[in-house]
């Protein structure tokens, strides 16, 4: 379970943090307050194509960082693993898990359990 969410730079999105409970979490606001930047940030979080076009007007990367508790994953540190992905205008990308560099694919197959 995702329990925290971090998006940094993405559409009007400029930093946000978003701390998610067990059970039921709604998304709600008017038209245009970004609704759909925090599912695209989820997307691009588990490895998902990524247009530079999604950065903020004016920065020169974006960054989506998740805090998923899974205590029975080896790799957990206190039951936690941190999911990190920078994606940079000139198209580099920078992802990692609980601090370690992995390449997309492997972000979006340990994402995808």
């Amino acid at each position: 379970m995702i329990s925290t969410l971090h998006i940094k730079n993405i559409g009007i999105i400029d930093d946000l943090s978003i701390d998610l409970n067990e059970g039921l979490n709604v998304l709600t606001g008017e038209t245009g307050a970004g609704k759909t930047l925090i599912i695209d940030s989820l997307e691009i979080i588990s490895g998902g194509r990524f247009s530079k076009e999604m950065i903020r007007k004016g920065e020169d990367y974006s960054f989506v960082e998740a805090c998923i508790y899974l205590p029975e994953n080896e790799n957990a540190i206190d039951g936690n693993i941190i999911v990190s992905r920078e994606v940079y205008s000139n198209g580099r990308n920078m992802c990692k898990i609980n601090g370690r560099m992995v390449t997309v694919n492997e972000l979006k197959t340990f994402m995808e359990k």
